[in-house]
């Protein structure tokens, strides 16, 4: 009987061990059409230490605008490592535009201000403005007020302020809703990137200012911010104008605006100097590409990397820096293991007028028909800053990451993820195809665009609208967090059936 007994046992034991496994190939089954299991080797990671090399080379030859001897450099080094790295099929496609240049260091003396013989201190200059003569213009100054517009402006200086954030916030500026956060707890409660980023492009993108100086025959322009003189510092004009205008304009930080605008509210005489050089200016798109298994036939597929060159300081476009670091990683994988052919494309376009005006994918259509997922990188390594009293000091917090993805669930879990893998503080996953999430930041838009997988890694944007964001506010262990995420999530456009990532199409904007 017992003998009986234990047979029976044993084989009722069987059956559950049997059906406990199938149950668990069933479950994990499910779960990797989800998410994938993503296996990385830091070998081929590219090291914090390399991350920072690049940067402070970067930052030692000064901003990267287009078409200065910097954006030169930067992108010559970025063309070098590319072809040491094994990527072929390098284009430069060039464009021109009329350039427009100035120094960028305040103690040159290129760009200042006196009043009634007094110098008041200049926080930036309007770029793409105008330019004055090397003894600058000397005019009356005006007060503008958009309540009260005055007479006349012809032949004076206008003295313009910068308003707040509308209240209530419009719904553009509501803090949108996310899909994850890694340490919630430490996100930013307040709105001081929303605010920071309309003083910022206020005067350039909403104001109306161009349009009153052009048509009331200005003589200069004087922007007056809500920013201290330290957070004013050096900040670069987004958007540039579509064209040079011809009325040299100056930024101002809100302590010496006070004084400017008691000035300007009696008339005082001002001599406003902005010494610029305009030249056409040459400059091109870099592309290239690490080859898949397919390359060369018709059945290739390609993930497309994508950034810009062009930028005021030293994260604004190191995007390209961490496309490097991912092109890299890539290329220790053997070709015949790579799934799809990765192409990089960098524009040189985000800081000229008419931004982003010649479009590299109609230039390259036969190539950008083999397109069928994208990645845009962009702003690595910050660090978060805040405004105290006039001063604008580092929080000791990295700035918050901001991760963007298409409308698909596998997408979204490989996002999650993937950042918890990688163990970057203070970073938001967001899916703006999803009401309430707002929209996709920078150029990881053109997933959205072309209705394909795709990824978009940015961030906020406290210290970094300036001139003066140097090294010295880059954290190089902050980058190679995001570099080995953007390796992961690359992975993922790289390794998986495009019908599993397939994103949902809805019409949002």
């Amino acid at each position: 009987m017992k003998k009986f007994f234990f047979k029976k046992s044993k084989k009722f034991l069987s059956f559950v061990i049997v059906a406990f496994f199938l149950t668990f190939a069933l479950f994990s089954s499910a779960d990797n059409e989800r998410t994938p299991h993503f296996k990385i080797n830091s070998k081929f990671l590219t090291t914090a230490q390399e991350l920072y090399e690049w940067n402070k080379y970067k930052d030692s030859k000064g901003p990267s605008l287009a078409g200065t001897e910097s954006w030169q450099s930067f992108v010559k080094f970025l063309e070098d490592e590319f072809r040491k790295t094994g990527l072929v099929d390098i284009k430069k496609d060039k464009i021109s535009f009329h350039g427009w240049f100035t120094s960028n260091r305040r103690e040159d003396g290129d760009w200042t201000l006196s009043i009634e013989g007094k110098k008041i201190r200049v926080a930036s200059y309007w770029a793409f403005s105008g330019s004055t003569p090397p003894e600058g213009v000397t005019a009356p100054l005006v007060y503008y007020d958009e309540e009260n517009p005055p007479k006349s402006i012809e032949n004076k200086i206008v003295v313009f302020d910068t308003p707040s954030l509308p209240k209530p916030l419009p719904p553009m500026f509501k803090s949108p809703g996310f899909e994850f956060a890694s340490n919630p707890e430490d996100l930013p409660t307040d709105n001081f990137t929303i605010e920071q980023w309309y003083q910022v492009n206020y005067y350039s993108r909403f104001g109306g200012f161009r349009e009153i100086l052009t048509s009331g025959k200005a003589a200069g322009g004087l922007v007056i911010s809500k920013m201290g003189p330290e957070m004013a510092s050096g900040v670069y004009t987004l958007p540039p104008p579509p064209y040079i205008f011809g009325v040299p304009s100056l930024f101002l930080d809100r302590k010496a605006g006070e004084e400017v605008r008691n000035f300007a509210q009696k008339g005082k005489m001002a001599t406003l100097k902005l010494i610029a050089k305009e030249k056409p200016s040459e400059i091109y798109f870099l592309s290239a590409l690490l080859p898949g298994k397919d390359y060369g036939n018709e059945n290739d597929e390609i993930v497309l990397l994508l950034s810009h060159t062009d930028g005021p300081n030293i994260s604004q476009e190191n995007g390209a820096l961490g496309i490097l670091a991912v092109m890299k990683y890539f290329s220790h994988i053997p070709q015949n293991e790579r799934r799809r052919s990765l192409l990089v494309v960098l524009d040189p376009q985000h800081y000229i007028p008419e931004r982003h005006a010649v479009d590299w994918f109609k230039l390259h259509s036969e190539i950008s028909k083999k397109i069928v997922a994208s990645f845009a990188i962009e702003h690595l390594g910050q660090i978060e800053y805040r405004e105290k009293g006039d001063h604008f000091l580092p929080t000791g917090k990295p700035e918050v990451t901001q991760l963007f993805v298409q409308n698909n669930e596998k997408l979204i879990n490989s996002a999650i993820e993937a950042v918890k893998m990688s163990k970057i503080p203070r970073t938001i996953v967001y899916c703006p195809l999803k009401k309430g999430q707002g929209r996709w930041n920078g150029m990881g838009d053109f997933a959205i665009k072309r209705n394909i997988p795709g990824y978009g890694i940015s961030a906020t944007m406290s210290a970094y609208w300036s001139l003066e964001a140097g090294i010295d506010k880059f954290d190089k262990d902050l980058m190679y967090k995001q570099t080995e995420l953007a390796v992961l999530l690359t992975e993922v456009l790289m390794d998986s059936d495009l019908e599993d990532i397939k994103p949902i199409e809805v019409k949002r904007y």
